[in-house]
């Protein structure tokens, strides 16, 4: 990640011996203090300063026989910043290293040689062609742009790969896990592909972590190729690398279509092939196209309703452009129109068969009567989901030249009127129809996200031609922005994931974190607590989670006997599963899908053990219309981290309380 007139790409030099005495020095440190009993968090972030500090002695050492003005240049400002975001990298891929091979049944002194020897190698390769390339083989931005965004792409999917098994499942992921062990062809608040998706993946692994996250992996790739193939089509290879590279390293499509695996896993991998095949039909004229586009749309509809909007949008570049208004009195549109609408049939039966319960949902249903203004909180989720880049290039769709006259580079295919055309209809409509929702209700952070797919050609260019734009300060935020931002963003997420996985000693986490860590500890828990009860009163408790849908899809995934088993001495076989509910139609409130898994009249006089995030959740007056008595005592169920590290710190405590007798609300009796 350089500008323009940066080092990125160039031929190495050659690693010196810092290389060679660093990883002795750090594998010898980090072996020692696991011998002496310290925690792997200890003894891996001890043994990596320690071997990087002797190799960085070695490389001031080295660079003595330089001359002075090599000396600055070697010390600058600037590459100390690339050394200390080089350590970021490394020690992430390090760290994802060792707790994939511990997870996978390696000693841990082994896979602390594993996780050495992979974050040194990404030390040397770094070092060469980042931090110290050599000065003798200048190349072109555009070829070490090419180069910086093969490594951007590879180190991306390489965290994925790495953390994907290791990084507790979140909240949603557990939920959209529970659709899957309930196959159907529609849910209430979804789309079924998420679900289907999970479940193949179950299937071919187990159940895991890293088989519901594998269809996200695969979403991600998706994601990447499509947005390449869309930028070649409007920009030179060069700039349509860096295209993809920002499919794979922008927050949005980072999270959510490359690790998490939640509905817009796939609906941005339609997202992008709707893209591109659109783009052939509309501005290439190719009528077998709009085969692809149909076919991409009906999948995204399966994923998530937000690609209906593609729709309005192609409509309005028909509309404006005169060269595809032809197509409105052509059949191929609408036979893609009848593809997409025939393999969305499966929803459409679903909510016919329940009152049309998930379509409410999603058009209106899930905001209540809330009235505010928040528009400012939709410009602010735009920020974070996409960074600024697109922001900054945006200008380009509205003025006439890209590129300065002379010996500035020929304009690009995307700088042609019916390319802009497109791009601005492809984001301008469904932003618009997020903006006006936002007039009066609160955004979702992720909304957007999809809709700067259309940008990401026009940013590539913009990053590989910065000195050649035309457009007044565009060209110099884009040489300040984008090198610094896209290696900050790499930077940033290696740490969060060494941080979440393997933890710094001494560092705690922090509260909110007990929403997705310390679940399997806290699912043992009320494993024994229900069998103790199930032993005095004779009949198994029900585990209610006294919110719409985490507690119980939390449970849910970490209470199966695979889970509960690990966790002590006794046989899987004789561990029975927690399956929880969330409190829907049992306690009052929305239970989302749990309401339709269990209907409230079913649990009439049964005993519950109600988890709840706040003790006051849990109170007398909250709970005693329910039932005929309850607990006097709200017991702690404190969250323990488990990460790989052995660091075992209490994140937070949730509450839970044992009710007697259900008594039914009046309107599920």
């Amino acid at each position: 990640m350089e500008d323009s007139g940066g080092a990125l790409g160039r031929q190495p030099s050659a690693p010196g011996a810092g290389l060679v005495i660093g990883p002795a020095a750090d594998l010898l440190i980090a072996l020692s203090l696991l011998a002496f009993g310290s925690a792997l968090a200890t003894a891996n972030l001890v043994g990596f300063v320690a071997g990087g500090s002797i190799g960085l002695a070695a490389a001031v050492l080295r660079s003595r026989t330089a001359s002075a003005s090599e000396r600055r240049q070697r010390w600058s400002v600037v590459r100390v910043l690339r050394r200390a975001g080089l350590a970021a990298l490394a020690l992430g891929l390090r760290g994802g290293a060792i707790a994939t091979l511990i997870a996978f049944g390696l000693p841990v002194w082994l896979a602390a040689i594993g996780g050495v020897g992979t974050g040194w190698i990404v030390s040397a390769i770094g070092i060469a062609f980042y931090v110290h390339p050599r000065a003798d083989a200048e190349q072109p931005a555009a070829s070490r742009w090419t180069l910086a965004a093969a490594g951007i792409v590879a180190y991306a999917l390489s965290l994925h790969l790495l953390y994907m098994k290791v990084i507790e499942v979140m909240p949603q992921e557990a939920y959209y896990w529970n659709y899957s062990i309930r196959p159907d062809l529609g849910y209430h608040d979804h789309p079924p592909m998420v679900a289907w998706l999970i479940a193949l993946g179950t299937e071919m692994f187990g159940h895991g972590t890293a088989s519901i996250r594998l269809a996200a992996f695969v979403c991600g790739l998706v994601v990447i190729i499509f947005a390449y193939r869309l930028a070649r089509r409007l920009v030179d290879r060069p700039a349509a690398m860096v295209a993809a590279a920002l499919a794979a390293v922008l927050p949005y499509f980072f999270v959510g279509s490359g690790m998490m695996m939640t509905p817009d896993a796939p609906l941005a991998a339609a997202w992008a092939a709707s893209l591109y095949y659109l783009h052939r039909t509309l501005v290439g004229g190719e009528r077998t196209a709009w085969l692809g586009a149909g076919a991409a749309i009906g999948i995204g509809l399966l994923s998530k309703y937000t690609i209906a909007l593609l729709g309005p949008a192609a409509l309005a570049f028909c509309v404006l452009d005169q060269r595809a208004r032809r197509w409105l009195a052509r059949p191929e549109p609408y036979l893609a129109v009848g593809l997409a609408l025939a393999l969305f049939a499966p929803v459409i039966y679903w909510n016919y068969a329940h009152g049309w319960a998930s379509f409410a949902f999603q058009s209106g249903g899930r905001f209540g009567a809330e009235s505010e203004f928040n528009l400012h909180r939709l410009l602010v989720n735009m920020l974070v989901v996409a960074t600024p880049l697109p922001f900054i290039a945006l200008p380009l769709l509205f003025v006439k030249a890209w590129t300065d006259r002379g010996d500035r580079p020929a304009e690009p295919e995307h700088a042609q009127e019916r390319n802009r055309v497109f791009v601005a209809c492809f984001v301008f409509v469904p932003l618009a129809v997020f903006a006006w929702d936002a007039l009066k209700h609160l955004p979702r952070l992720n909304w957007t996200g999809p809709i700067w797919l259309a940008t990401l050609p026009m940013i590539g260019w913009a990053i590989v031609r910065a000195s050649a734009l035309a457009v007044r300060g565009l060209g110099t935020a884009m040489r300040v922005t984008a090198p610094h931002l896209l290696g900050g963003l790499l930077a940033f997420y290696a740490l969060c994931f060494y941080y979440i996985v393997v933890g710094f000693p001494g560092v705690g986490y922090p509260a909110l974190f007990a929403a997705a860590m310390g679940w399997p500890g806290a699912a043992r828990q009320l494993s024994m607590v229900q069998r103790q009860l199930a032993q005095e009163t004779g009949a198994v408790p029900v585990v209610v989670g006294m919110d719409s849908y985490q507690i119980a899809s939390m449970l849910s995934f970490y209470g199966t006997p695979q889970y509960l088993a690990a966790g002590g001495s006794e046989p899987p076989a004789e561990v029975q599963p927690l399956q929880p509910t969330a409190m829907g139609g049992l306690l009052g409130g929305e239970g989302l899908m749990f309401a339709y898994w269990y209907p409230p009249r079913q649990f009439a006089g049964r005993d519950f053990i109600m988890v709840a995030r706040r003790r006051d959740e849990l109170s007398d007056d909250r709970l005693s219309p329910y039932f005929r008595n309850l607990d006097t005592e709200i017991q702690p169920l404190p969250m323990i981290s488990t990460g790989y590290g052995g660091i075992r710190n209490q994140v937070d405590r949730y509450f839970y309380r044992v009710g007697y007798g259900h008594r039914p609300a009046p309107a599920a009796r």
